[in-house]
């Protein structure tokens, strides 16, 4: 694990570390909006379709394919409208007032910078700067289900320089290694009402909500093969691999009003309590497999399929980052969730995942084509492991997209997405680490989704 230098936090705070939504997407936490001119297939082909210096994050091998330098450059904007219908019950099991949350997602944007260069006949290099992984989520402070969720995020920023080989006119090879920055914060109201049971007996009237606050960062490296085939000069085949990264999130964890009994009056006096903290995340592996089929001079057809391995991601656990293995937080934490030194626990207990994409593009002239595509994303979260902070399901994605050459090798690339999400159910209890369930807080409700993506990307040519 490499340590945090300024020069790179301050890179991915100017390139704004921007998540997309975490509703939107059902492939976990990975981002796919990483080139417009890919988006207006709905990433159909991705791994086999060199278009511009972008295939480096879909295929490192296509580099070999680009005939000169390049330079391609994009944005995102997603926005994702949400609502919530439902009602939670306290530890006591009491009902909890509040809000159904407001549009806790608002309008996210995803930035993305490549750069492509020939060496020779044989090899290629690049470099890419892209968020290839985030979510992001804040909930009204009063929302009905503040003890499981407020604001959610995670942001990452990669930096993969790219090297390429082509082997003959046929196979191409590639590498990318991928320095990546991670930051998150997770937050929540924290629910005091059992300690107004036996033994504490503190009378109810002096008992506060308190607010839990978990945050930190860290840097690491993944890394990614591909190989592109082309049998004949219409059919391009593409594979790619990319590793898992093992991230931990190193921070703090603090937690608000917390009941302590006096001796004066009021009885009652209440303390913040902080703590080094914890959060090991993976970023899973994943592989890719695509064609692109050119029919005739005007019509090409694409397809892809993905599957990523998101089975590792068990549990959301945040741990004690004191050296003597507890503090303040998990002294009192640990023995809610039945283990010395947790801070918090959530079951995950997702699955791996496929993703199917198809598309087509016609070259309405020399200078503007078209395109469209269509992909079916299986979510990796088990309908009894829904949560508050990642209420998603299986989506459709229909995707439009044009392209416009201009003078000057310059190259003008739009796309447009919407997102079809059924109606996620959640039923969320709080658990120990042994899968017993802790008193008798309780989110149950409907989340009603719908997502718009819309992305551009300049290329210039040299």
């Amino acid at each position: 694990m490499f340590k945090r230098t300024k020069s790179f936090s301050a890179l991915a705070s100017v390139f704004s570390l921007a998540a997309l939504p975490s509703l939107s997407f059902a492939s976990g936490y990975a981002l796919n909006e990483q080139s417009a001119s890919a988006s207006g297939l709905a990433n159909a082909g991705s791994a086999a379709n060199p278009e511009n210096a972008a295939i480096q994050f879909f295929n490192p091998a296509g580099l070999t394919h680009l005939d000169k330098p390049q330079v391609s450059g994009g944005i995102a904007f997603i926005n994702v409208d949400t609502s919530f219908n439902g009602s939670a019950t306290n530890t006591i099991g009491q009902p909890v007032d509040g809000s159904m949350g407001g549009d806790f997602v608002g309008t996210n944007v995803v930035p993305n910078l490549y750069y492509s260069t020939p060496i020779n006949d044989k090899w290629a290099a690049g470099i890419g700067v892209f968020a290839p992984f985030g979510t992001s989520g804040d909930y009204n402070d009063d929302f009905v289900g503040r003890f499981f969720a407020d604001e959610t995020e995670l942001k990452a920023l990669a930096i993969q320089p790219t090297i390429a080989y082509k082997v003959n006119d046929q196979w191409s090879v590639g590498l990318g290694i991928d320095f990546i920055h991670a930051e998150g914060t997770l937050t929540k109201f924290q629910d005091y009402s059992a300690l107004s049971l036996p033994p504490t007996n503190i009378p109810s009237a002096f008992i506060k909500e308190g607010h839990f606050d978990v945050s930190g960062d860290d840097n690491a490296v993944g890394w990614n093969f591909g190989i592109m085939y082309q049998p004949t000069a219409d059919t391009t085949i593409g594979f790619n691999y990319k590793s898992k990264v093992e991230i931990e999130l190193e921070g703090n964890a603090s937690i608000t009003n917390v009941p302590a009994a006096t001796n004066s009056n009021p009885p009652i006096a209440y303390m913040t309590l902080t703590e080094k903290a914890v959060v090991p995340l993976t970023l899973p592996e994943s592989a890719t497999l695509s064609l692109k089929q050119q029919l005739n001079t005007d019509w090409t057809l694409y397809a892809g399929a993905t599957w990523t391995r998101w089975s590792q991601f068990e549990n959301l656990d945040i741990f004690s980052g004191e050296a003597a293995g507890v503090g303040p937080v998990s002294a009192l934490a640990g023995p809610k969730y039945g283990q010395d030194g947790m801070i918090g626990h959530v079951p995950e207990q997702w699955e791996n995942v496929w993703a199917f994409s198809v598309g087509t593009s016609y070259a309405y002239s020399n200078a503007v084509t078209f395109k469209a595509g269509y992909a079916y994303d299986e979510s990796p979260i088990q309908k009894e492991f829904r949560t508050a902070r990642v209420p998603a399901t299986d989506r459709n994605w229909f995707t439009v997209g044009a392209q416009y050459k201009m003078e000057g090798d310059w190259v003008l690339d739009g796309a447009l997405g919407y997102l079809v999400i059924d109606d996620v159910k959640v039923n969320e209890y709080e658990y120990k680490v042994t899968g017993e369930k802790i008193g008798y807080s309780n989110l149950q409700g409907t989340y009603e989704l719908s997502a718009y993506a819309l992305a551009l990307q300049l290329t210039k040519s040299f």
